[in-house]
């Protein structure tokens, strides 16, 4: 099994639009924390559409919006 671990993305869209298309081979995303905004998330759950395990780090926004954000991507 191939695993991505990523972290601390503090939303910088523009790197993980660049990293998004490298993790096509993987088979899971392990996430590390700081999202820091729920488009972060989201821009996630959109370009990788297998499963996404993630934690909140110590500089995640709105946890309840990201917790709906993964519900809609169809984690819970």
């Amino acid at each position: 099994m191939l695993i991505a671990v990523l972290s601390d993305c503090h939303d910088n869209i523009w790197n993980l639009e660049k990293v998004l298309p490298k993790l096509d081979k993987a088979e899971v995303v392990l996430f590390c924390g700081d999202f820091c905004a729920p488009f972060t998330l989201k821009l996630l759950a959109e370009g990788f559409t297998r499963p996404i395990h993630a934690v909140f780090g110590n500089n995640d926004g709105d946890v309840w919006l990201m917790l709906n954000v993964a519900k809609q991507a169809g984690n819970e």
